[in-house]
């Protein structure tokens, strides 16, 4: 017996959530020469998806699927500290007010899961922790201990997602930043940061293959289906396509007829 919960769980869409995670790192560095644009759609895309899981909390909608909240927010609480790179310190004091008001939303929800609707699965929810359990006021009450230890995380990181920008901002001062000055070096910019985005995404790949395993246990052990989300998957179309064009983007901005010049 299947137990269907509010639209945005798909297969589809967590694939989407998961890569949106391991693509942290090249957010982070595609946003060093982005004047904004880079992480808007990185933002945009967690943002819906935070307020999708707030909505399904607050309608007692997700079922087994509360026990996801307090996991999913220890790795976003790194994995947002990608949102926060900008080209300049404006940008990247407005994208740390993204990434840290993100940070909180989702812990308010995992707050509001724990307390009102881990209950009601009492007996039923099904977890794996070193072989199958079965959520009971006991386990309930070791997860309060995630729940403490992942607010503090939380905490730390909202000052650290401030502390970025200014760093950036000091490195950028100190060390004259390097900018395209053809269409050819804008190309080969562009190229360097997506050659090392590909290790970068491969080790967060490997950091969070197993809450991905443990997720997909969790929703096959309890039948969990869901409808697929459109929006958020167009919203990350969206994330994707931004994420490729800032750097070619900013030397456009700095550099508008750079093009017509040689090397």
């Amino acid at each position: 017996m299947s137990n269907e919960v509010v639209q945005g769980f798909s297969v589809l869409n967590r694939c989407l959530l998961y890569t949106s995670l391991v693509l942290s790192p090249a957010h982070f560095l595609s946003g060093w020469s982005s004047h904004g644009t880079t992480n808007l759609g990185f933002l945009a895309y967690n943002w819906y998806n935070q307020f999708v899981w707030y909505s399904a909390i607050q309608d007692r909608q997700l079922r087994a699927l509360s026990l996801l909240p307090v996991h999913f927010n220890m790795i976003y609480a790194f994995t947002y500290l990608g949102g926060t790179a900008a080209g300049n310190l404006p940008a990247g004091v407005l994208l740390s007010l993204g990434s840290a008001g993100v940070m909180v939303f989702n812990t308010v929800a995992a707050w509001i899961a724990w307390k009102d609707c881990q209950p009601a699965g009492f007996g039923e929810y099904e977890f794996f922790f070193f072989g199958w359990r079965t959520l009971s006021p006991g386990w309930h009450k070791f997860t309060l201990v995630w729940q403490i230890f992942d607010t503090l995380l939380i905490c730390s990181c909202v000052i650290l997602a401030f502390k970025i920008p200014l760093y950036m901002q000091y490195i950028r001062d100190d060390h004259s930043e390097h900018r395209p000055n053809s269409l050819r070096a804008g190309l080969k910019a562009i190229s360097n940061y997506k050659y090392l985005a590909i290790p970068c995404s491969v080790l967060m790949l490997v950091f969070v293959w197993p809450l991905i395993l443990w997720v997909e246990l969790l929703i096959r052990r309890n039948h969990v289906t869901s409808p697929t989300d459109w929006v958020s998957v167009w919203l990350f179309v969206a994330q994707v396509g931004l994420l490729v064009i800032p750097s070619f983007g900013g030397y456009l901005l700095h550099e508008p007829l750079g093009f017509l010049h040689r090397e």
